[in-house]
């Protein structure tokens, strides 16, 4: 099988990030990419960026829109590929023989084929693995967001449960959720790391835990499934150790014992420090 894989990158007024995520992208040894661009109506040198690589971009649209994740469904309407990997516009795939890797384990019955990814520090250059184990097994599931970047979908099951354009935060949950208990969505898992994913998002978790409950409401899922307060208490801890200039010391011995410091062979990577 050789599909069509669809990659979509949302962008607003990315100009710092957009050149590593597209080089990632347009110079994949896969050659059955399409590859699309979703911009919000950019008012700094996002735009140039694009129009530098015009040529391996097959859709590109740029308009106002009322949040990221109508900028998703635009995506997903636009895209003619077998499968579909959303991306961010501070995100990177991980070498340039990874899409290559990834359509190797598609054989046309799988609904969804879920990966790992890394998680970079801005500030550090330390990452972490983001996996996919804690929903292996349906039995002991007890909900939690699995790396949705590296979620390869079939277009037709992006159609049945479209993102949710009345959440901010957590409409990628609510997708996930809502085609892990359909019986009739194949979901099949893998173990490679696809993605390199900036863990400086914009999520707060407040509103995250908010906009989990409504989810767990809506589709009428156990309790357990909302994230619970915990977060919000390690959060204000961590603000208290902020102030009292400890918590920045903790967190460096922590990214050395726990962590592992980033390197990729990407010819543009802020991270490694080339080509920007």
């Amino acid at each position: 099988m050789h599909p069509k894989i669809s990659i979509i990158t949302v962008t607003l007024n990315s100009e710092k990030t957009l050149e590593q995520t597209i080089s990632s992208v347009v110079n994949q040894t896969y050659d059955n990419i399409e590859y699309i661009i979703i911009d919000g109506g950019s008012t700094d040198g996002t735009l140039d960026i694009i129009h530098k690589y015009e040529k391996n971009i097959a859709y590109l649209i740029s308009e106002p829109d009322h949040g990221i994740y109508e900028a998703f469904n635009k995506g997903v309407r636009a895209a003619t590929g077998d499968y579909i990997e959303i991306i961010g516009s501070d995100d990177c795939l991980c070498n340039y023989d990874i899409i290559r890797q990834v359509a190797e384990c598609l054989d046309g019955n799988i609904d969804i084929l879920s990966c790992c990814q890394w998680a970079v520090e801005e500030n550090t250059g330390y990452q972490r693995l983001l996996t996919n184990y804690s929903a292996r097994n349906k039995r002991t599931y007890v909900g939690g967001m699995i790396p949705h970047g590296s979620m390869f979908v079939k277009k037709e099951v992006l159609e049945k449960y479209p993102f949710d354009e009345s959440y901010k935060i957590s409409a990628d949950y609510k997708f996930f959720l809502s085609a892990y208990y359909d019986s009739n969505i194949l979901i099949k898992y893998s173990d490679i790391a696809v993605l390199f994913f900036s863990a400086n998002g914009i999520s707060s978790n407040i509103a995250v835990c908010e906009e989990d409950k409504r989810i767990v409401k809506e589709l009428r899922l156990p309790d357990s499934f909302a994230k619970d307060n915990r977060s919000v208490w390690k959060k204000n801890v961590r603000a208290i150790l902020g102030e009292m200039g400890i918590y920045s010391i903790i967190k460096k011995i922590k990214d050395r014992l726990v962590l592992e410091r980033h390197q990729c062979n990407n010819r543009i990577c802020r991270w490694c420090g080339r080509g920007v």
